[in-house]
């Protein structure tokens, strides 16, 4: 079918804003599609068709990338841990947080994507089992086996996996796979060449090698669903090659102390892919690189905590290097004194060489411990929605072509910009109002100037900008439950009497 973007001028506030007094105008397509705006009739001014380069008018539905399938709750055969997550020593807990939570299982996806497709088939791994070795393991799984390895030390244990729909997971607490100078094809602990591949339940450490990109996983084959995962001390924590068909899921996952003093390795590094989808996981403690970096035409980075602290020395927090379409909703993001780099989103700073041009982000709590710092900045011609964030410490809000709305600009942030291309209802307070930040609980105490700060938005490309969960700790996400107005940041006020 011929693409159709459909493209309107309108003055006035921006359609993706939730605005009820005005009247609603919708456009009807010849291939059963229609699309919807709140507008003013008297603010029209033009309208015109041609190439969307935004995203702030009307998107084709036929372009926007649906959500990705989430990751299934652990199921049978075997016993997994992976309900509960065990502590994590390398992750800071907030204040008054419990030594473990649990990871409320995903919701499910709202169309159906492909899935592992089972054989019935089920290799046990351990040190007395028949098969002792992950690399043999790996040797002998076939398409839509189920790999369960017993909890254990496995040192130098690395494997390539070849055969599709393979479901490969920790059993009886989660085995840790320590490369100890080992590297399967010269890359990483795995090196997954098989489509639609599920690991859980399984700890990573010491990946290295020459070329300074020896990954906890190296993922080849399409389409890799990463669930209750623990990378940590590897020069990169997930590497990927570049498949624009491919979908990577990481979910309720940490990243601790991954990245090298070259600054050219990463938490994560995404190559040109369809989606990247990152939920309710951990980053923390990156050496120099990027805790997130990311090359996918679709990025959607949900509800994560990404944090420097003292000692991190990480660059960018989220690096969209050539732009694409990326939601950045309900994260905790903290730059630390030791920050590599100032900025802590980048969109497009390696040039805006993918086809979409469109971010979002909404909902998240910025935390600027360094000297001073950007909060965004883009170098996409695409108009960057920020809005119901909280953005606190020194530094400047927005960088480049982009909307402010609604945020909680505090902590010697700076002012300048707030009302640059249609920005409205940002405030600039003395202090946010965070039950312990100085212990890294960013949760709203009562009187917080955040709470029913924001601004109800609309779903964009039929995906819904308001944040529907919040993170905990270690891993995973809870629901967020609705306020109106909502309050602003990655946590919703809770109080019995609200």
């Amino acid at each position: 079918m011929k693409r159709l973007w459909t493209t309107l001028t309108v003055l006035g506030f921006a359609s993706i804003l939730a605005a009820p007094s005005l009247a609603e105008m919708t456009i009807h397509l010849k291939d059963g599609r229609n699309f919807t705006l709140p507008v003013d009739p008297q603010d029209i001014d033009s309208m015109s068709f041609g190439p969307s380069s935004n995203g702030m008018g009307v998107g084709s539905s036929a372009s926007a990338a649906p959500l990705p399938p989430l990751p299934a709750a652990p199921g049978k055969p075997g016993k997994s841990s992976s309900k509960l997550v065990a502590p994590i020593p390398g992750i800071t807990p907030p204040a008054g947080t419990p030594a473990t939570a649990a990871i409320i299982p995903p919701p499910a996806p709202p169309s159906p994507g492909a899935q592992p497709k089972a054989s019935g088939r089920v290799l046990h791994v351990g040190p007395s089992r028949d098969i002792r070795t992950i690399k043999d393991a790996a040797s002998q799984a076939k398409d839509g086996d189920m790999i369960e390895i017993d909890a254990g030390n496995y040192t130098g244990d690395v494997a390539i996996w070849r055969a599709n729909n393979l479901t490969i997971r920790g059993v009886g607490g989660r085995p840790h796979l320590n490369a100890d100078g080992e590297a399967a094809e010269g890359k990483a602990i795995f090196v997954t060449k098989g489509k639609n591949i599920r690991v859980e339940n399984i700890e990573f450490s010491g990946a290295k090698v020459g070329d300074n990109n020896g990954a906890g996983i190296r993922a080849e084959g399409a389409n890799l669903t990463v669930f209750n995962c623990y990378f940590h001390d590897n020069q990169e924590g997930i590497l990927t090659s570049e498949d624009p068909t491919s979908d990577i899921i990481i979910d309720s996952s940490a990243f601790v102390h991954n990245g090298t003093q070259s600054g050219q390795t990463h938490a994560i590094y995404i190559g040109h892919i369809h989606t990247l989808y990152v939920r309710g996981s951990v980053f923390q403690g990156t050496t120099i690189g990027h805790h997130i970096k990311t090359r996918a035409d679709n990025d959607y980075i949900l509800y994560n905590r990404i944090l420097d602290f003292a000692e991190g020395t990480a660059s960018y927090s989220i690096d969209m290097s050539n732009g694409g379409r990326g939601y950045i909703i309900g994260n905790v993001i903290e730059k630390g004194p030791k920050a590599d780099n100032f900025t802590m989103i980048a969109m497009a700073m390696e040039g805006p060489t993918l086809a979409a041009q469109e971010l979002y982000v909404v909902g998240n709590t910025m935390v600027m411990d360094r000297s001073s710092g950007i909060f965004v900045h883009s170098r996409s011609p695409g108009l960057a929605v920020v809005a119901n964030n909280i953005m606190t410490g020194p530094g400047q809000p927005m960088q480049g072509n982009g909307r402010l709305i609604n945020n909680i600009i505090a902590g010697g942030a700076s002012s300048s910009g707030l009302d640059a291309n249609g920005g409205s209802g940002n405030k600039i307070v003395r202090d946010v109002g965070f039950v312990d930040p100085a212990r890294a609980d960013y949760h709203l105490k009562p009187g917080s100037p955040a709470i029913g700060a924001g601004i109800d938005m609309q779903q964009v490309n039929g995906f819904k900008l308001m944040p529907d969960y919040q993170n905990v700790y270690p891993l995973g996400v809870e629901p967020r439950a609705p306020s109106t107005p909502p309050d602003d940041g990655a946590y919703r006020f809770a109080s019995a009497s609200r």
